[in-house]
This record gives C-alpha cells, sequence and structure tokens, in this order.
C-alpha cells in the first residue's frame, strides 16, 4: 500500500511537473514578438508534453489528463479570443479530436509498451530465479554426497580401516560440512540485498581499511596455509556502506583465491584513491583466468557460468553475492588476470564511491 502511495504522488508530481513546464514554456514563447499568437509550437509541445507524463508514468489515467489539459491550455491561452474560451471557431472541434486522439494513442501505446516491459522483467526474473536454483543446488548437493559417502565408509566399514584412513574420512567430513557453512552466509546475504523497489540496504561511513582487515583476519583464521597481505594508504578512505555486507563480499573473493587459484603462495589486498573512489585490489599469484573466460565476469542475473569453477565445486553463489552487493552500493567490479598474463594470477578491482 505505502508503495502504491508513493507511486501516485510521483506520478501526480510529474504530471505537474511536465505540465507546467510545458505552458510556462508556450506562454514565454507567445511574448517573443517573432512567433507572437503563433499557436503551431504550442499544439507541438502539448503533444510532446503529453508523451513525455504517457511514458513516465503509470497507467491511462494521466496521459489522458495530460490531453485534456493540453487542449483546454491551447483553447484558453493561445486561440483567439485569447484568456477565453471559444469552442465556435471554424475547424476547431476538427483540431481538438485530432489532438486528443494523438494524445490518447500515444498514451496507449507507451503504456502498453511499459506492461510489456513489465512482463519481459518478470520472465527474466523468473528465469535468474531458476538459475539461482540450479546453482544453490549443485553447490549443496556435491558436499552433501561427500559428507553422506564419507559416514557411511566410516559406519559400515570403520573396522577395515587404518586410523589414518578414518583421520582423512573426518577430515574430508569437516571440510564439505565448512564448505555448507560457507555457502549458507552467502546466501544470507542474499537475503540482506534489496531488490527493486524495496528499501535500499542502510549505509554508514565506514572506514574502508577497517572493512579490509576485519576480512582478512577472518579469511587468515579459515586458511591459515595462504598468506594475506594488506596494503593501506596513509590517508582513511571513508566509503558509505553497510560494514557487513561489504565485509562477506571481500571474504569471498579471499576464499575464492584459498580455493581456486592453483599454486598461489600469497593474497593480497589493497585499496588507493582513484579520484572520487576508493580502488581495492584482490591480487593471487595463481593459474589466473583462461583468456577467454576473463572478459565474462560470471553475473547470475546474465545467465553466464562461472569463471572460477573446478570439478568438485562451484563457487557461483559467492561471486553473485559479491557482484551484488557492489552494484548495490553504487560500485563496479571488474576480474582480469595480472600483469604477466595468464600466469600472473587473478586481479579483482572494485571501485566504491567516496563519502561526500
Amino acid at each position: 500500500m505505502k508503495q502504491r502511495v508513493k507511486q501516485t504522488i510521483k506520478n501526480i508530481i510529474i504530471t505537474i511537473g511536465i505540465l507546467s513546464a510545458a505552458t510556462g514554456v508556450c506562454l514565454l514563447l507567445d511574448r517573443m514578438d517573432d512567433v507572437q499568437h503563433s499557436d503551431a509550437y504550442v499544439s507541438m509541445l502539448f503533444i510532446f508534453a503529453v508523451f513525455l507524463v504517457s511514458r513516465i508514468t503509470e497507467g491511462y489515467f494521466y496521459g489522458l489528463f495530460a490531453s485534456i489539459y493540453g487542449v483546454l491550455t491551447v483553447n484558453y491561452f493561445f486561440t483567439f479570443p485569447y484568456f477565453a474560451f471559444n469552442f465556435s471557431l471554424p475547424g476547431y472541434p476538427i483540431a481538438i479530436i485530432i489532438l486528443v486522439s494523438v494524445s490518447m494513442l500515444t498514451s496507449m501505446l507507451t503504456t502498453r509498451m511499459k506492461r510489456q516491459e513489465h512482463v519481459r522483467a518478470e520472465a527474466d526474473k523468473e528465469k535468474l530465479r531458476g538459475d539461482l536454483l540450479r546453482a544453490i543446488s549443485h553447490d549443496f548437493r556435491t558436499p552433501l554426497t561427500a559428507i553422506i559417502g564419507a559416514n557411511d565408509t566410516l559406519v559400515h566399514n570403520s573396522s577395515s580401516l587404518s586410523e589414518i584412513q578414518k583421520e582423512e574420512l573426518h577430515r574430508s567430513i569437516e571440510d564439505e560440512a565448512q564448505w555448507l557453512r560457507r555457502i549458507v552466509e552467502n546466501l544470507l546475504m542474499i537475503t540482506r540485498i534489496p531488490e527493486s523497489g524495496e528499501t535500499k540496504i542502510i549505509k554508514t561511513p565506514e572506514a574502508v581499511e577497517e572493512i579490509l582487515a576485519a576480512a582478512v583476519e577472518k579469511f587468515r583464521a579459515r586458511f591459515p596455509a595462504l598468506p594475506a597481505e594488506v596494503c593501506v594508504p596513509e590517508e582513511v578512505l571513508v566509503c558509505p556502506m553497510d560494514a557487513l555486507l561489504m565485509e562477506q563480499a571481500i571474504l569471498n573473493l579471499l576464499q575464492n583465491a584459498a580455493l581456486h587459484a592453483a599454486g598461489a603462495t600469497y593474497v593480497r589486498v589493497s585499496v588507493t584513491r582513484e579520484q572520487k573512489f576508493a580502488r581495492i585490489l584482490v591480487q593471487d599469484d595463481g593459474c589466473g583466468i583462461r583468456q577467454d573466460l576473463s572478459a565474462r565476469f560470471w553475473r547470475v542475473r546474465e545467465g553466464a557460468q562461472s569463471i572460477f569453477r573446478d570439478s568438485s565445486r562451484a563457487s557461483g553463489i559467492g561471486l553473485s553475492v559479491c557482484d551484488a552487493i557492489i552494484t548495490a552500493h553504487g560500485g563496479t567490479l571488474r576480474v582480469a588476470n595480472g600483469a604477466n598474463g595468464a600466469n600472473g594470477g587473478a586481479c579483482v578491482t572494485i571501485l566504491l564511491p567516496l563519502e561526500g
């Protein structure tokens, strides 16, 4: 209900604004000597105003209202005798019918176009939901299958297994359970990201280096084998953000390096100022991204497939979360190889608007 009231108020303001602007422009031009009392441009301007109202607002009412307003305004202000209504002029009824007909047709066509766009958007949303569910199913099924298999082996063949084999199976169960936990964390992050038309995320000024430090600290606790470096400038860069969401995005990118950058000996997170943006880099010296894949960074809403995918596990949900979080903050995210090409490791660049 609140959303509908807001939309109605917005439509009224747009309609009044456009019609007032069209009336003001026509009155201003009418005062000029070279176009004084010339109504040719008046009808064209009001038809254009009706088109804008119909295109921007929702439904037929506002376009129809603009049509009637335009006819009455042209009659009152710009038709002899001026500043009085006169519907008895020769040919004027035909002019009124033509103006109303053109206005109504414009309103109908633009409204139908917007409805078709809405239907197309709903179809894309359903496709996105299906793609996301398939990605989630894959990410859940693989570790669950490994856990069930390892547990079944321990239960039915425990007596024939050595202690080393049992330890390996227990470690496998723990690794897969940790993987499931990360998936659940990402799904919880998705629920915090607003869809179109909903309340935006609540942003507060946060020091970027503090967010990076928190993410790296969690990463080191989970992946102690891969050294993580942090490079920050002397100046404090402050960005408006949801700290929890941004921390999860950085953590997801670090985890991608630990899980998919084969041969990596370190991962580095750095931040610098780039005009009105904070530029965050997440780099590693692993195997990098294949050249044919680096140009099409995985995004769920585009229906592409993950560029970070191995034979057993997929990181699609984590990457989609990163992309959605950065976009919700008005930033951009790009993935490419390092300076040394495909063997130079992956380099993820994030640009976030600075405070003020």
